[in-house]
């Protein structure tokens, strides 16, 4: 008689589920781990110098099929901000952006000076009207759905096959911006 499991058998799939829990696990806890030990570190800083220093980087991570375009408003103005998380805030959407994109495409980041108005401010309770420096990252990659768009910030949700994606991106991203 055999110890071997038969490879279709219900005990195969729960420990493949337990394994991929287990892995999601182990994301959230260094990360959660590296969010808890992290100072923040304000500097001042122009938007456009820290964009511009990723360009590299971010055309290799974006690969060849892609476009990647900047368009940095030189009046844009500094910021006072944690570099690194900027950096990851970018980076993050960068790789999201490529993945919404696999046959091809283009990815623009964006800086403007914007005033926000008092209507607008009303509007965003969290939102003080007075000036601001916009960061926009935008791409050609497919749409969403509206059920999608509901939870796109929830850690761990993803729209990739298993294994190829942790859904921390763009929590990170939500966590960070607010």
């Amino acid at each position: 008689m055999s110890n071997a499991v038969d490879e279709h058998s219900p005990n195969d799939e729960l420990r493949r589920r337990i394994e991929e829990l287990e892995r999601k696990l182990k994301a959230l806890q260094r990360h959660l781990s590296f969010s808890r030990k992290q100072v923040l570190e304000l500097v001042v800083l122009c938007p456009n110098d820290v964009i511009r220093n990723l360009e590299g980087m971010l055309r290799r991570l974006i690969g060849e099929d892609l476009d990647f375009v900047t368009r940095l408003d030189p009046s844009v103005c500094n910021v006072r901000v944690d570099p690194g998380q900027l950096e990851q805030v970018v980076m993050n959407l960068a790789v999201n952006a490529r993945d919404a994109m696999p046959g091809g495409g283009k990815l623009t980041i964006e800086t403007a000076s914007v005033d926000l108005d008092e209507a607008y401010a009303q509007r965003h309770a969290s939102v003080a009207s007075g000036p601001y420096v916009m960061l926009a990252v935008s791409d050609t990659g497919v749409d969403m759905d509206a059920e999608t768009q509901a939870r796109i910030f929830e850690p761990f949700f993803t729209t990739k096959e298993k294994g190829k994606g942790t859904g921390l991106g763009l929590s990170t991203v939500h966590g960070i911006v607010h």
